[in-house]
């Protein structure tokens, strides 16, 4: 019998239809499902309803939770996870149970596994047997199916936990068989329950996995056996102990569970990037599909596997990573830091870094501690410590950048426009994200880009940070209403979020122009944009020859002319000169001169999402963005002034219901466009070299 099948099966379960209709026998027997934290079950949405569809499966039903020493307890439906075929079941009253160690590990396979669960075995009354098998595990990446090669799935195992014997830990639950192959199975990955986090359930799975890590921690304190214990034999056992020993891990994790959690899987890869920097030579970066906990964080540092080629210096550096993550973890907690978790969280960092060999790692460590006690003191007395980007116009002195989005469209080819999603690095590096070669037609970009732009906003967004978002996008896009995608569509009657709205209303958006990038980075470019990221501001025409009334010039501006006049260093403007035009840049002589004011060095340009027939108020567009423009004192404050006015001026219904000053002041800026085009970021200060990890002194 295997060393994991007696603590297994006590946590593993059988589910069936609710109340009196459930008398223990195989006519009742729907499928199996596991206790991942007290009073949770883990199960596959196929299972805890069998009269519809999994997908169409609403909260709220009934079910009945058999344990292996077959006491009965009524069970409710909590979420359904919708894209997977996985299901959460409350069981009220169960915080008794016994459950297993959810895997910490981003990409668990390829792995061992053994495979368990309850198993119809004869079909007739009474026959269920608990059983087990072994198997391969491959894939379950990103989402995708997990795949179990040489194992057997019997008919009832459906919701069983994928236990991957080296680790000791969930990494899938049992879907079914594969098709036309006995011997090749189907899981879904543990990770995919991370998915809860993007249908408005963060705060039940930050519920669950804090239940789970807490348990376990009481479990280990206790004096009987435990996961963590048993996860201390495996490593002997197979001669790879880890320098970040299960104790640690039990007693971190379940200190996590009682801090804030973070604010998504960008702050978590945030402080993962930030900490295997300061321990790699490789500036290369982790990457993860979405870390939506401070345990899966330690996770993707301790384990090597997760990122072979940036893995730390030998297991002796396990340890030192995970303390000096933890100790960036306290940092990023949000005032005040006076409760029992934080002090304890502190507490454990203090006494880890103070046993650390490694000086500087040890001494980085408590000053991490320091500093966010400091700063959090200045929180307590009404200090502004300044926002660390995004919407606030720059970052405050000091801070750790951020990655935003780039989102680039192709030009047209045979009705098609290939795209990708990328994340944008502090040192102006992309990951791509997700992407069609082949792409759709302009109708359906939106729908096509979603997923990945949801993606990589979550992976974006770090603490108080907020990711924008540039469209790099060929010419004829440019009055694509780009500014009102949604990264998420709102869901039947739910209440609504956040991340429903249109990115624009809550984000930074500008375009970036795919003509512009055949010239590559000039000197004019780079003037352009160091003048323009110190300001101050001022508006200039795009198209000088533009009267009040329209775009019915006789003796329009050449565009030789208009190249000397929009110059960076035009003599005259107060400020530095950032063109504006009360029509759209797409076509026509928009079009022709902003391919001159790029070849002046402008990187900033404000238009509108209109032709040029059909308005008159061009007089009154040219004096409000003047005024908005010289307003803003550089140009990324000007992208968060643009951000606010898109909110004013949003929808004309609204519009109706304000008075006709406010109507006036904000209805110029409706189907307002900011191009914004930087070469790249600037160059991040060197920061101070350490000592190799090998080096211990």
């Amino acid at each position: 019998m295997s060393s994991l099948e007696d603590p297994v099966s006590r946590g593993v379960v059988r589910i069936g239809p609710p109340g009196a209709g459930y008398d223990g026998g195989s006519a009742g027997f729907w499928g199996s499902g596991f206790f991942v934290a007290p009073e949770w079950v883990v199960t596959c949405a196929h299972v805890v309803d069998k009269r519809v569809g999994a997908m169409e499966r609403e909260p709220g039903g009934g079910v009945t939770i058999t344990t292996c020493e077959d006491e009965r307890l009524e069970g409710e439906i909590a979420h359904v996870v919708t894209g997977h075929d996985l299901a959460l079941v409350r069981v009220p009253g169960a915080d008794f149970a016994d459950c297993l160690w959810l895997s910490d590990r981003s990409s668990p396979t390829p792995a061992d596994v053994e495979l368990y669960g309850w198993a119809d075995t004869a079909g007739a009354h009474g026959a269920e047997m608990f059983l087990s098998t072994t198997a391969m595990a491959t894939g379950g990446r990103r989402g995708n199916p997990m795949w179990l090669q040489n194992g057997l799935v019997l008919q009832g195992c459906s919701g069983g936990p994928v236990i991957d014997t080296r680790h000791g830990s969930v990494i899938g639950v049992i879907k079914g068989k594969g098709q036309g192959d006995a011997t090749i199975g189907r899981a879904e990955p543990v990770t995919a329950l991370r998915t809860l986090c993007d249908q408005g359930a963060e705060s039940l799975w930050a519920e669950v996995i804090g239940a789970h890590d807490r348990h376990h921690l009481r479990r280990f304190e206790g004096s009987g056996d435990s996961w963590p214990r048993l996860h201390a034999r495996l490593a002997v056992t197979q001669g790879q102990p880890h320098s970040f020993t299960p104790r640690s891990r039990t007693q971190l994790y379940g200190l996590f569970a009682d801090v804030e959690p973070p604010s998504g899987p960008g702050q978590v890869l945030h402080l993962v990037n930030d900490t295997s920097r300061r321990l790699l030579r490789s500036p290369q970066r982790i990457e993860s599909n979405d870390p939506r906990n401070w345990r899966e964080g330690s996770g993707l540092l301790y384990d090597p596997r997760e990122h072979t080629e940036a893995a730390l210096a030998g297991r002796d550096f396990e340890q030192e990573a995970v303390v000096l993550y933890a100790a960036k973890v306290y940092g990023a907690l949000r005032a005040p830091r006076d409760t029992p978790g934080a002090k304890k969280l502190r507490d454990w960092v203090e006494t880890a870094a103070n046993a650390l060999e490694t000086n500087w790692i040890r001494e980085e460590s408590l000053a991490l501690l320091t500093d966010g006690d400091r700063d959090a003191d200045r929180d307590q007395v009404g200090t502004d410590r300044g926002s660390e980007g995004g919407t606030d116009g720059g970052a405050r002195p000091g801070a750790a950048a951020h990655d935003d989005v780039l989102v680039v469209i192709e030009p047209e080819v045979y009705g098609t426009h290939p795209w990708r999603v990328q994340l944008l690095d502090s040192d102006g590096g992309t990951t791509t994200v997700r992407y069609d070669e082949e792409g759709v037609p302009r109708t359906g970009l939106e729908a096509a880009v979603r997923q990945g732009l949801s993606e990589a906003l979550a992976r974006a967004d770090a603490g108080q940070y907020l990711a924008a978002v540039d469209f790099l996008l060929p010419r004829a896009l440019f009055d694509e209403p780009v500014d009102e995608w949604r990264s998420r569509l709102p869901r039947g009657d739910e209440p609504p979020s956040v991340h429903t709205l249109p990115i624009g209303r809550r984000r930074v958006v500008a375009l970036r122009d795919q003509l512009r990038r055949r010239d590559g980075v000039t000197p004019e470019w780079n003037r352009g944009r160091r003048a323009t990221d110190h300001g101050p501001l001022e508006a200039v025409p795009l198209c000088l020859d533009v009267p009040d009334g329209g775009h019915t010039a006789t003796a329009p501006e050449g565009e030789e002319a208009a190249y000397a006049r929009l110059s960076v260093s035009t003599a005259g403007v107060a400020g530095v000169s950032l063109p504006v035009y009360c029509a759209s840049t797409a076509t026509g002589r928009g079009s022709r001169v902003l391919t001159r004011a790029f070849h002046a060095g402008h990187v900033a340009v404000l238009c509108r999402r209109t032709g040029e027939d059909g308005h008159d108020d061009c007089a009154e567009f040219y004096r409000r963005a003047a005024e908005l423009v010289r307003e803003a004192p550089t140009g990324n404050a000007l992208r968060e002034r643009v951000r606010v006015l898109r909110n004013l001026s949003a929808d004309q219904h609204d519009q109706r219901d304000r008075d006709e000053r406010d109507h006036q002041d904000t209805a110029w800026a409706r189907h307002l466009v900011l191009i914004y085009d930087p070469p790249h970021r600037p160059t991040l200060p060197d920061e101070p070299l350490h000592a190799p990890p090998h080096d211990r002194r």
